[in-house]
């Protein structure tokens, strides 16, 4: 038995606004999620972390501190609902911030399903289905008191 996946994600904020992958889902439906993937074996988490900002959003990054964590556990496929064996990753979220002249589109290799990137206003994630679902909650709470851990989502 192999350990989770660990990946790595970008939380780019800018004016009141966080940048996400736009992903349709099979069924047709709008799902966001944070750019970022998975770690290689031998590359660090920055490194991973610029390398599937390139691939997803088309933009350079600079990658700052550890925001938080969350893990997902999964027996269906995002992209299609199919049924797999269990998949379950943690995932390493870090503040990052584009590098000067840098504007994010859909990057040269992105994700299933992956349509393009948006900026969502913090104050109304809620209204869209983002993933994981917590981190609505967590980005409009009180820096300070901010838990590490977004939970897992399953």
């Amino acid at each position: 038995m192999s350990g989770p996946r660990l990946a790595v994600k970008a939380l780019l904020l800018r004016g009141g606004q966080v940048l996400m992958n736009h992903v349709v889902d099979p069924d047709g439906r709008d799902v966001y999620t944070l750019p970022g993937g998975g770690q290689e074996h031998g590359e660090s988490q920055p490194e991973a972390l610029v390398r599937e900002c390139a691939e997803e959003i088309g933009a350079r990054v600079t990658v700052h501190q550890v925001a938080c964590l969350f893990e997902v556990r999964q027996e269906t496929r995002l992209r299609d609902g199919a049924p797999i064996p269990l998949f379950h990753q943690v995932n390493v979220a870090y503040w990052c911030g584009l590098e000067d002249g840098e504007e994010p589109s859909v990057g040269s290799d992105p994700d299933p399903g992956q349509v393009g990137t948006r900026w969502l206003p913090i104050e109304r994630l809620g209204e869209f289905a983002v993933h994981p679902p917590e981190l609505s909650r967590w980005l409009r709470s009180d820096p300070s008191a901010r838990p590490i851990s977004l939970g897992v989502t399953t």
